[in-house]
């Protein structure tokens, strides 16, 4: 008896080891199985991509340039859509894009697979109306279409240079962008009169640089200047608080000084407002109205809506009594259909935003009391209900500490001390920083 329960024992430990050993040869199978299957999702996650994120190798991938009157429906036509599928597209692209707007010369890039019959199906198409934004069209299950953006690469540099004739000539001459000369005239505009700088006038900017693709695609902003003009230096610092944003100087001043909204003490009616293509109630024809109409009472004051130098100040024709100041290099405003001017605005006369400077009539080619209103920038009419005009107010103490440390860094950037900084403008330094936006 005893043999027979060793006996017995012995068969089950054989078979309890032949179980486990099973085991664990079926887990090895399964942890096999489950590696392998890890291995071939990798594998085709692996490829090659483009610029847009899609695969290119498991598809046939073509470039083309939209051609001289060429729409979508034309281009979706040469790819062997029906009339009926063309037509389901732009109505669904209407609702993300103005479907006439493609035009000669903008890029798109297809993509193309084989099926069994050795067709080439079209299953994407990447529309590329400018260098940094695209719009897809997908059509890898039911039609997918949507737009998206190329990532953008920004790149911190400075310059700096002596000016020898305009702010613009020195920038072609430092092989910098002339664009770099219009953003600085517009934030010092109020300091500086860009028309009467100097031989010997200089500046230093700290600004960014734009890449897509490490191919140069625009002009940012400048981060921070010097710019000394007669002797005196002016330091200017970007600042984007959440109640406040733009130019200001060591102590959180604005650099800018604001115009006033409206050339009235008081609110006046709109009667017609900035067109390109108004009808004229006199001359019964569409012509451009560069101004904005406010029907105030005849005889009611109209301020300067800044400070500057009256350029203009006479009868003339159809414009009636006008009256024209120039604020600073870039802003100049008018003032038309008065019925008489102010005391003492006669041109060469400076003023004092708030001054009064004349009276609401209805002199020249009018239908009747009212005073036209216009804002010219860099010489060209802008609308002035709409034109962003820059902030006069000072950074908040609750801001200062936040500034305090930017302007710590622009001015290491800048290599300028505490004050003017004229002992460390150097002329013709670059320096250059990458960072990733």
């Amino acid at each position: 008896m005893q043999r027979l329960l060793t006996l017995l024992a012995a068969v089950a430990v054989l078979i309890s080891c032949n179980e486990t050993t099973e085991k664990k040869t079926t887990g090895e199978k399964a942890d096999k199985v489950a590696v392998d299957t890890l291995k071939t999702e990798a594998e085709s996650e692996t490829g090659e991509y483009d610029d847009f994120g899609f695969r290119i190798d498991t598809a046939k991938v073509q470039d083309h340039k939209v051609l001289k009157n060429e729409s979508l429906y034309l281009i979706l036509d040469k790819f062997d859509f029906s009339a009926q599928e063309i037509y389901a597209v732009t109505q669904q692209a209407r609702d993300l894009i103005d479907v006439r707007s493609f035009k000669p010369g903008q890029r798109y890039r297809i993509y193309a697979s084989l099926d069994e019959k050795g067709n080439e199906p079209l299953k994407r198409l990447v529309w590329q109306p400018n260098p940094l934004d695209y719009v897809v069209f997908d059509w890898q299950d039911s039609l997918q279409i949507y737009k998206s953006s190329k990532m953008l690469t920004t790149q911190t540099e400075t310059a700096s240079a002596e000016i020898n004739s305009s702010l613009y000539e020195t920038m072609v001459r430092e092989e910098l962008s002339p664009l770099l000369a219009y953003k600085l005239s517009e934030i010092y505009a109020w300091e500086i009169d860009f028309f009467t700088l100097r031989s010997g006038d200089r500046f230093k900017i700290v600004y960014e640089k734009k890449f897509i693709d490490d191919t140069f695609f625009e002009i940012g902003e400048i981060k921070a200047a010097s710019f000394t003009h007669r002797g005196e230096t002016y330091n200017a610092f970007k600042y984007e608080g959440e109640k406040i944003s733009g130019y200001f100087d060591e102590e959180g001043k604005s650099v800018q000084k604001a115009l006033l909204k409206a050339p009235f003490k008081f609110s006046q009616r709109i009667s017609s407002g900035f067109s390109h293509n108004r009808f004229h109630p006199v001359l019964k024809r569409r012509i451009p109205h560069y101004g904005v109409d406010y029907a105030a009472p005849h005889g009611t004051p109209v301020l300067s809506v800044g400070d500057g130098t009256v350029t203009e100040s006479r009868y003339r024709g159809a414009n009636g009594n006008i009256v024209k100041i120039r604020h600073n290099s870039t802003y100049e405003t008018a003032y038309l259909h008065l019925s008489g001017f102010a005391r003492g605005i006669k041109e060469g006369r400076s003023v004092k935003q708030g001054q009064v400077i004349g009276y609401v009539g209805k002199t020249g080619r009018v239908t009747g009391t009212h005073l036209d209103y216009r804002i010219y920038k860099n010489n060209r009419p802008v609308n002035p209900l709409t034109v962003d005009l820059p902030s006069s107010e000072s950074i908040p103490e609750s801001s200062m500490k936040n500034y305090r440390k930017k302007l710590d860094e622009y001015m290491d950037e800048l290599n300028i001390s505490g004050q003017s900084g004229t002992d460390s403008m150097l002329t013709g330094n670059r320096k250059k920083t990458g960072k990733e936006t």
